[in-house]
């Protein structure tokens, strides 16, 4: 076909519009439609070698290759390999779409990573190393370095205190504390082998300077003192594999006093301090001679505390005078002395006790002893004397009872002239004393009750 018919072709497309209501008209836009495409097309290909040729004229022809990289979650990857042949794989622009989404870590609104929570455990708590305790018979002695946290910084002095007592001294940076057993905000704790004396030593921190901030945390250390429950005042001296003339002769005038708690039978020390209302203290005064000069032992006055302060304002003497035992006729118990069986040592029987005011329930038995050569007489300053309630009258265990007559009013006269051979003995005076003894109450015991049957026996009978 040639131009002409070409011509014709478009202008009856333009008059009809593209309908044409019959089968020669659609015969004939088919083939008009084939040949202007073939026309066309031979009309874009000959413009695209002209291009082409123009362009390669202009520039030198080049090659160039473009990586493309997806990126792709593990999941998504295994998910990728997991998924079977013939399915539908995702095109490379969707992959790359995906590659580009928030990750599951990220907040999609903010793209921002998600928190994670984090558990700080706290630091197991160190035994201090800037804390040194002493524990004496009746007081405690506490060191404390004034860098008590061991950072490098000095602690106030009046940010220390030990269970509400202040500091006593500080020198060269070290803080002294000193305290009673029962002083101090002090606490009793008893084991079957011990007794436990426990204090709360504390550091409260105080704003720094004219600041109301704080850079260090409130901490308390517990100091404790263990006391054996089973011991006793005194033991046996050791004497030496040999002595001077000069040691033994000191020897000789130096007495050692001592007191202990025996068991019911008076043969063998107690082996526990515990005692109960009911029960009664058996106590034995003994003196410890140096020499072979025999000695006879008083007990002058005694007195019970709460605490081991003999003079404390909660306290009870029971011998009192000269050797006057009062508590018998003060409270009409069975106490006395013995009579001896050794001139060197005295036992007392005393019916167990306690304070009223003490919580504790705890007894010292402090006393003053006298001892005196076995030639030297009996008189009011060295009596033992007992109250019988039965007979209402004192009684001596050794001696003539007229020595007694004194104590219900002042035994302070003098003494009996002596011979110059006994005023060249030794004689001497001492303390001793006892405690803690632990005084604790008898459950009350529950009342049996008695049955119909019982009662209806009682009857018969």
């Amino acid at each position: 076909m040639g131009f002409g018919a070409a011509v014709l072709l478009g202008f009856l497309l333009l008059q009809s519009g593209g309908n044409f209501g019959s089968a020669a008209q659609n015969f004939l836009v088919f083939g008009a439609n084939e040949t202007l495409r073939q026309t066309k097309q031979e009309a874009v290909t000959v413009s695209s070698q002209q291009a082409n040729q123009t362009e390669q004229r202009r520039h030198p022809p080049a090659t160039y290759r473009l990586k493309v990289y997806q990126l792709q979650t593990p999941s998504a990857l295994s998910e990728k390999q997991r998924r079977p042949l013939g399915e539908e794989q995702p095109s490379p622009v969707a992959a790359a779409a995906a590659a580009f989404e928030p990750a599951s870590g990220l907040n999609p609104s903010t793209s921002e990573p998600a928190k994670m929570e984090s558990k700080v455990e706290a630091p197991a708590p160190l035994p201090a190393q800037s804390v040194s305790v002493r524990c004496g018979e009746d007081r405690v002695l506490i060191a404390v370095k004034q860098d008590f946290l061991g950072n490098g910084q000095l602690i106030r002095p009046s940010d220390l205190t030990l269970g509400g007592c202040a500091v006593l001294d500080t020198v060269d940076h070290i803080m002294l504390f000193q305290a009673e057993l029962h002083g101090c905000g002090a606490t009793l704790t008893m084991t079957e082998v011990s007794l436990v004396y426990k204090f709360a030593l504390m550091y409260s921190p105080t704003p720094i300077a004219s600041t109301s901030i704080l850079k260090t945390n409130p901490v308390e250390v517990t100091v404790r003192c263990h006391f054996p429950r089973r011991h006793y005042v005194s033991s046996d001296a050791m004497r030496p594999a040999w002595t001077t003339f000069a040691s033994e002769r000191q020897a000789e005038q130096r007495l050692r006093f001592s007191m202990r708690l025996l068991t019911d039978d008076w043969l063998s020390p107690r082996p526990s301090n515990v005692y109960f209302l009911t029960d009664v203290v058996h106590l034995e005064a003994s003196v410890l001679r140096g020499a072979h000069v025999p000695l006879r032992v008083f007990v002058d006055r005694c007195v019970a505390t709460a605490n081991p302060d003999p003079a404390s304002q909660l306290r009870y003497p029971f011998v009192s005078n000269h050797g006057c035992l009062t508590d018998s006729k003060l409270t009409g118990a069975k106490s006395y002395f013995l009579p001896r069986s050794q001139e060197d040592k005295l036992h007392l029987q005393l019916k167990a006790f306690k304070f009223q005011q003490d919580d504790k329930n705890s007894v010292y038995v402090t006393c003053h002893l006298k001892a005196t050569v076995l030639d030297d007489p009996i008189d009011t300053r060295h009596k033992a004397c007992s109250y019988l309630t039965e007979a209402k009258r004192w009684v001596a265990s050794g001696g003539d009872n007229n020595v007694c007559s004194c104590c219900d009013t002042s035994c302070g006269g003098q003494r009996q002239r002596r011979r110059p051979a006994a005023d060249s003995a030794p004689r001497g005076e001492g303390t001793a004393a006892l405690g803690p003894n632990l005084i604790e109450e008898l459950p009350e015991p529950k009342p049996r009750l008695q049955t119909r049957e019982e009662t209806q026996d009682a009857l018969s009978l």
